[in-house]
């Protein structure tokens, strides 16, 4: 029984990997409209499409900058922002809580290098995607040789193009809109700190165009979190000058810079996500993309209003923004927007934006949040922001297991430790279900051991009829009073009742940013990243083939059947330090914790069925 419960618990692990590695987060289902989708490079006739590959980035070529404006810097706790006059738009934001990540440079040059010579070869429309891509590399190369301290959450590919958030689209006035949007800005400072002493502060914007009507932007920034409140004032504009009655507002393309580790599903869901709300119930929506969708422009979206099933159907727009694995960027309309507008471009960069009704002259009020997915910080500022933090099926259990990592962590000022203890309290909380499953598989294998020798004459006899030892078997284990079935309900059923626990705490240890840049212990640096010298994966297989060893598996039996114990008993050791050699050293950690745990609650197990033993036939 020992053998199939470790298998049990082998198949679950790699269920669990496989998902986070293929599948990715499972998402709300949430109320779909009809029609709300519509993609626009696929839409439009064919005698159109010269016209259209050229202006089929409509939404994005009207927000670049072509000039050079004042960097106004805003300095806080928590942030370092760089404001441009040219569109009064965010140029930098570094998070100082967060580390940039490391990214080797000898690894970008020759992955510019590759591209170099790639679009020597390509066709046009293939080497203008490898182009841009070249760009965004030597851009990327540029930044490591101002070696940054903190995390960036301006992507490389607005750095590429100037192309920076919050930007103002004037639908059917695309020359107004490229003003708004890189015309030049007065400001009323120079720059702006905050701290415990002045913990917020404020800094307007003014643009005049050529008709002589002003646009305001008031940004209001405090010392204690990432919001930064945005008013647009509008002044002297009149209702006519928008035909459509609507404006938008987008923040992107992309948000944060490249992350280290590769492979699809490494980072988690990165991309456009939107939260509307209906009655009590609100619930994110992502955007995925087929791969006939790959390199075209496509342009969705979703309504306030709908139709479904000959019925309206009416919601709150919450908030739509972008995110990566560990962090957010989002717009937060007050009140609320018409629609929420995502776009993709052919180069795979994805903007988000908000459909605002037009009433003219007036001011018009939105928050940005440019931060962590930490659960604590997007509590404050409401919205259901929270709802970024997604995992998985087991949401509840997993957010329950985050409290208590979190609790530890202040208590222990260590995350390390914390996912020591916290592991140390599943066993303590399981124990009575896993000392049973391990007494059960004890005493199965003592008993199996008493009728071996019967057991081998009938294979010997049988050893051409499998019917027939099957029934023989069958038959010795009525006669000897043996039900494999009884260790199957006591030994496994347990550790199936931990599995959502397990897959829960999987969930929050691989996503929870509270462990990006987090050391632990001399050479482990960061929980987030994989051991870099491979010794936690290494510890983490021999503790398991230890645990084998008190199980007894590889050991018993006979024949065949032996030698594929044992060769299973040294494989699935191997495989599964090749499988955790790559995964985040704090997932790592807590699975060597608790095979160090196992191996010792199996030893005093045995140690308490020696005694027995030695009483017993005393």
């Amino acid at each position: 029984m020992g053998k199939r419960t470790l298998i049990a618990f082998f198949l679950s692990l790699l269920v669990i990997i496989s998902y986070n590695y293929f599948l990715g987060p499972r998402y709300a289902a949430p109320p779909q409209e009809s029609g709300a989708v519509t993609e626009e490079a696929q839409l439009l006739p064919p005698e159109q499409t010269a016209q259209t590959k050229e202006n089929q980035d409509k939404g994005f070529i009207a927000s670049k900058a072509v000039g050079l404006g004042e960097d106004i810097l805003v300095e806080t706790d928590l942030a370092k922002i760089v404001i441009t006059s040219s569109g009064a738009r965010i140029k930098s934001c570094q998070l100082k809580e967060y580390p940039e990540e490391s990214i080797r440079a000898e690894a970008i040059q020759e992955k510019i290098n590759q591209l170099s010579r790639s679009i020597e070869r390509s066709a046009p429309e293939g080497g203008e995607f490898l182009l841009r891509e070249k760009d965004k590399g030597e851009k990327l190369l540029a930044r490591l040789t101002q070696e940054p301290e903190a995390a960036e959450l301006v992507s490389l590919a607005a750095a590429v193009d100037c192309d920076f958030t919050p930007a103002l689209i004037l639908p059917e006035d695309e020359q107004a809109s490229l003003a708004l949007n890189t015309g030049l800005y007065r400001c009323s400072a120079k720059n702006l700190t905050l701290s415990e002493d002045q913990p917020t502060g404020k800094l307007e914007f003014t643009f005049t165009d050529s008709l002589g009507r002003q646009v305001k932007k008031v940004y209001s920034f405090s010392n204690s979190n990432y919001s930064i409140g945005l008013n647009l004032v509008f002044a002297k504009w009149r209702p006519a000058d928008l035909s459509q009655k609507q404006f938008y507002i987008f923040c992107g393309p992309d948000v944060g810079m490249p992350q280290t580790q590769r492979g699809r599903g490494a980072h988690g869901y990165q991309g456009p996500a939107s939260c509307f709300q209906s009655g009590q119930q609100s619930w994110v929506q992502k955007e995925k993309y087929g791969r006939q969708e790959a390199r075209q422009f496509v342009r969705r979206e979703h309504q306030r209003k709908f139709e479904q099933r000959e019925r309206t159907i009416w919601r709150e727009i919450l908030w739509a923004g972008l995110e990566n694995k560990y962090f957010l960027s989002a717009l937060i309309p007050e009140p609320t927007a018409e629609s929420v507008v995502v776009e993709k471009n052919r180069f795979e960069e994805k903007k988000v934006g908000l459909a605002i009704p037009w009433e003219g002259s007036g001011e018009y009020k939105f928050r940005l949040y440019l931060g962590p997915k930490q659960e604590e910080r997007l509590k404050e500022i409401g919205a259901s922001l929270e709802k970024t933090k997604d995992y998985g099926f087991f949401g509840p259990i997993a957010r329950f297991i985050y409290q208590i990592l979190v609790f530890f962590s202040r208590w222990t000022n260590n995350f390390g430790w914390a996912i020591v203890l916290l592991c140390l309290v599943t066993k303590i909380v399981f124990y009575p279900l896993t000392h049973r499953s391990f007494e059960s598989m004890q005493k199965m294998q003592q008993q199996m051991k008493t009728i071996q020798p019967e057991m081998d004459e009938l294979r010997v006899k049988f050893k051409d009829n499998p019917q027939k030892l099957n029934k023989a078997v069958m038959e010795l284990y009525r006669k000897r009073g043996l039900n494999p079935l009884a260790s199957c309900q006591s030994g496994c059923l347990p550790l199936l009742l931990q599995m959502p626990v397990f897959f829960a705490l999987y969930a929050v240890l691989y996503n929870s940013i509270e462990l990006r840049g987090t050391p632990f212990l001399w050479w482990i640096t960061d929980l987030s990243a994989k051991d870099p010298y491979y010794v936690l994966p290494i510890l983490m297989g021999l503790s398991m083939f230890v645990q084998q060893k008190l199980t007894g598996m590889g050991t018993g039996g006979g024949g065949a059947q032996q030698e594929q114990a044992k060769i299973m008993a040294i494989m699935m050791p191997v495989f599964l330090t090749w499988i955790f050699a790559s995964l985040p050293a704090g997932v790592v950690l807590y699975w060597f914790t608790f095979n160090i745990l196992t191996s010792l609650q199996q030893l005093i197990i045995r140690k308490k069925q020696t005694a027995t033993s030695t009483v017993a036939g005393v």
